[in-house]
């Protein structure tokens, strides 16, 4: 039975093809990255959302604006085509690499100035010009692997990064991860540079294993590698699948990663629910490397696990003081299943090419994905804590979260199920 569901995913046979230096380097940097853009995504919708409260409420407007222009960082991604045609993709694949650990070294530091909401953007912006020149280099890459093992590598650094995330927050010295300290530490000015202490080592590391091991994808030319496909209707029309990772984005930093917030649906402890939530990481981890894609991109499955994922939603927003355990019990399980999903993406953005360009494929699927993360983080603070601006809206807040993850399950089944049915019709 092990057998039939087992992957032939080795990292072993990986080695082989490519240095084990560099394989480590890879996922080490990468995981590195990911945990940089998973803290500047914490820190920069609690920075925004106070800055456009201020705005909205006529505080400092001119002050609080500001913040709120880093938006366009969000968006910057789409241009990396056009940014690696100036200066070659290889280029810009190291830039961002250099970039990401310098910022995130210089917000460490906690200059006079306060930028948190800059260098929280600007990382964000860099991210999104590695990931699309990261996949697209490693993936026209010839070196034997195979294409879904590539996926894994890059995926299993980024469910390493969230639970690295969790693990950090879990130890109880600050709130989140961008270190602020909580009230109940008296002397913040001391611990606000614990993180400093992590980041120059992290940044040293990071500079080392970039020059000396990272690999040097080769290409003919600096151009983006160009693909093309007998079938040339898939480009535009399918962009909405773009918006699964942005919902996965929103749901992640607005729910899941949150124990306190589970407890406080569910009043069960906060320690129960900080357990399951790192159990069913762990759990997310192995599925990736050790299940074969054809049983989890399979259509009973997806349809199972994702009835799962928005069934569990809809009792522990309705029925959580209720059946208490039950629910912390199947939001977990949601967890994997989301993990799960987003993986399936990846899976499916590696295989097409947005109008025929497969670094354009990426760069565009982060950027539509981060522009459905931003509409739905508002809706859900009109609906919560912004209530009383809209007052017709008030309570909305679990709808919305139901509303994402039935989006989100939408668009895996679509990219996996419809998309491959409707291009074998066509062909």
């Amino acid at each position: 039975m092990l057998e039939k569901i087992k992957s032939d995913f080795n990292f072993s046979d990986i080695e082989t093809k490519i240095s084990s230096k560099s394989l480590s380097a890879l996922i080490v940097i990468s995981t590195v990255l990911n945990l940089f853009f998973i803290q500047s995504l914490r820190a920069y919708f609690s920075g925004i959302r106070a800055a456009l409260f201020h705005v909205v409420f006529g505080e400092e407007v001119l002050l609080n604006l500001l913040p709120l222009l880093t938006l366009i960082f969000f968006f910057l991604p789409a241009l990396t085509i056009t940014i690696c045609k100036m200066i070659g993709m290889k280029r810009l694949l190291f830039f961002s690499i250099y970039s990401i650990i310098i910022v995130r070294l210089l917000w460490a530091l906690h200059l006079p100035i306060n930028l948190d909401v800059i260098y929280a953007g600007l990382i964000v912006l860099f991210y999104g010009f590695y990931m699309s020149t990261l996949l697209t280099l490693w993936i026209e890459q010839e070196d034997d692997i195979k294409q879904t093992h590539k996926i894994r590598i890059i995926i299993f650094s980024f469910v390493i990064a969230f639970f690295i995330d969790y693990l950090i927050r879990t130890i109880g010295f600050t709130q989140d991860i961008s270190l602020s300290p909580p009230g109940l530490i008296v002397d913040w000015r001391i611990t606000q540079y614990f993180w400093l202490f992590i980041q120059i080592p992290l940044t040293v590391l990071c500079l080392y294993l970039t020059k000396s091991y990272f690999p040097r994808f080769s290409t003919n030319n600096n151009a983006p590698p160009r693909v093309n496909r007998k079938n040339k209707n898939i480009s535009t029309a399918y962009s909405i699948v773009f918006a699964g990772i942005g919902l996965f984005l929103f749901l992640q930093f607005n729910l899941f990663l949150y124990p306190n917030a589970i407890a406080q649906y569910t009043t069960t402890p906060y320690l129960f629910n900080n357990i399951l939530n790192i159990i069913s990481l762990m759990i997310s981890i192995c599925a990736v490397l050790f299940i074969k894609i054809e049983i989890i991109s399979s259509k009973r499955v997806i349809f199972i696990l994702n009835g799962v994922m928005l069934l569990s939603l809809c009792f522990f927003f309705f029925l959580g003081k209720i059946i208490t355990y039950l629910a912390s019990v199947l939001i977990s399980i949601s967890l994997v299943v989301m993990y799960l999903n987003v993986y399936l993406l990846f899976i499916w953005l590696s295989k097409i090419n947005f109008k025929w360009e497969r670094v354009k494929t990426f760069s565009n699927g982060l950027s539509i994905g981060l522009a459905f993360m931003i509409l739905f983080t508002f809706l859900h603070a009109f609906t919560t804590e912004w209530a009383s601006i809209i007052a017709a809206l008030k309570n909305f807040g679990p709808l919305i979260m139901i509303l994402a993850a039935l989006i989100f399950s939408i668009t895996v089944y679509y990219a996996v199920i419809v998309i491959p049915h409707k291009e074998g019709s066509e062909r």
